[in-house]
């Protein structure tokens, strides 16, 4: 039995082109997105006037440029049980009305960022506050703020997975950090915590 493929269209130059230009702007637009996501080395106008000392400097650039490009990422709203298999899932931040855990929290989420009123903030909060005493041993108030207390927590996490410590929990801190899983078969939560991600 002989296969026969469809023979391929001849492309003109323009269009070859055309295909040429818009895979350089793709390839442009996933470079710049990957730019974003490195630490800022340069001061920018958000920086103090008068200089701190050099450890709480850095901090502070750190945290105005990653608030600014936290921003670009939803709010989690919302909290669910992402499957890892058939038996065990993990209780985490995130959008609402999606099935999207890429999302982030940062400092001043009481209980909603900007205008945008839909969702439950504070139910994300207190997952990610419940998680972290459990795991990483801290006295978190589960109260579903993310206040000052909850950022140095975040920042302690990140420090520990050897990320950038600004604070903010988003995508990369979720995929670092340990997770305490819970069953919906059986109703119950593992004893200990795990990275499954």
């Amino acid at each position: 039995m002989a296969f026969s493929f469809p023979s391929l269209p001849t492309l003109s130059g323009r269009t070859v082109a055309v295909l040429a230009a818009a895979g350089a702007l793709a390839v442009g637009a996933i470079a710049a997105g990957a730019a974003k996501d490195e630490p800022a080395t340069t001061p920018t106008a958000d920086a103090p006037a008068v200089a701190p000392p050099p450890q709480a400097a850095t901090a502070d650039i750190v945290s105005a440029r990653t608030a600014t490009g936290a921003a670009a990422l939803p709010q989690c709203r919302s909290a669910m049980l992402v499957p890892v298999n058939r038996t065990w899932g993990i209780p985490m931040p995130s959008v609402y009305g999606s099935a999207t855990t890429y999302c982030n929290l940062m400092y001043g989420d009481d209980p909603h960022r900007g205008s945008t009123v839909y969702g439950d903030p504070d139910t994300a909060i207190r997952v990610l506050q419940r998680n972290l005493n459990f795991c990483y041993g801290t006295k978190l108030a589960i109260d579903g703020v993310y206040g000052s207390n909850t950022r140095a927590v975040v920042r302690m996490v990140q420090r520990r997975h050897k990320l950038v410590a600004d604070g903010v929990y988003g995508p990369k801190t979720r995929s670092a950090m340990n997770w305490r899983l819970y069953s919906m078969a059986t109703r119950s939560w593992s004893k200990g915590c795990s990275s499954p991600l």
